[in-house]
């Protein structure tokens, strides 16, 4: 059998990164088989083998562009700058509520709040309340069905229904 050209390998690659990324930001962790990656690639699954023997191999490429995705937004100068800037984010980026959403089979919550407690500058105190308090602005503004419609907007259909 002919092997391939290292471009060629590369492009696969890079298609199966893809693939598994939208898989994941848009579907969750859960969705996220080889055989569904094959499917939507237009692969085999021993070409995903050939590239990534175990989910867990995949996952850990998926994560730092997850992770990526997460800190685009957000302002880590000061504690209110990040409640504003995740507030912000929770009702202006849809790919930000996306990552957070599907990121917990990734990122563990403990690792997730680690990495906000080094990243946001300030008292550790107030950096603790922040945290707290941005975590609960997800869970009430995102619980459901996952639409982060600003209260305004809630409001409004509220007073035109």
């Amino acid at each position: 059998m002919p092997r391939v050209s290292q471009a060629v390998a590369a492009e696969t690659r890079r298609r199966i990164i893809n693939v598994s990324f939208d898989i994941a930001m848009n579907e969750g962790f859960d969705k996220l088989t080889f055989g569904t990656i094959a499917k939507r690639a237009g692969i085999t699954r021993s070409g995903i083998n050939a590239h990534f023997k175990l989910k867990a191999d995949l996952v850990d490429v998926l994560t730092p562009m997850f992770a990526e995705v997460i800190e685009k937004p957000l302002i880590f100068s000061s504690p209110d700058a990040f409640f504003t800037s995740w507030v912000y984010a929770i009702h202006h980026e849809s790919e930000f509520v996306k990552a957070i959403s599907h990121a917990g089979a990734i990122i563990s919550p403990r690792s997730g709040v680690k990495g906000l407690f080094e990243r946001i500058a300030g008292e550790p105190a107030d950096v603790e309340r922040c945290i707290y308090m941005s975590i609960g602005y997800a869970v009430v503004h995102l619980t459901g069905n996952g639409d982060s419609q600003s209260e305004t907007e809630a409001e409004e259909e509220t007073t035109t229904a």
